[in-house]
């Protein structure tokens, strides 16, 4: 899928059991998850738009959500309501981030920005798993 792994995971998991999921952390980490997609206009805007030879962008939205949020998203979309249970703290697997959000100003300045809200790409997903 490459599109939202957090998504393709949650997904897989509720296909195979639809009335629970696992929740790694505790739901309240914040991410600014992004579509495969927009990594691919991004790469295609530096290309046509940067004079310099090396360079680093980082690629993000200007939102964030946290895991909680996408959790209902998907199952919202999927048509399921799964009892959700957590396995604690702030982060959900060795080396998380309990809060992922990236400056994004110098590929914003070349002429790029995301096309979809989170929620967008994280429902766009889910249609295309």
């Amino acid at each position: 899928m490459g599109k939202f792994n957090k998504g393709n995971d949650f997904c897989k998991k509720i296909n195979e059991d639809p009335s629970s999921l696992y929740v790694l952390g505790d739901g309240h980490q914040k991410k600014s998850y992004l579509y495969v997609g927009y990594c691919l206009d991004a790469i295609l805007t530096v290309i046509e738009n940067c004079t310099d030879k090396v360079n680093i962008y980082n690629l993000g939205t200007d939102e964030y959500c946290e895991v909680n949020d996408s959790i209902s998203w998907i199952t919202e979309r999927m048509g399921v309501s799964p009892t959700l249970s957590y396995s604690g703290g702030n982060k959900g697997w060795i080396g998380d981030n309990p809060f992922i959000y990236l400056d994004t100003k110098k590929v914003r300045d070349l002429g790029w920005k995301p096309k979809y809200t989170i929620r967008e790409a994280v429902v766009k997903t889910v249609e295309y798993i």
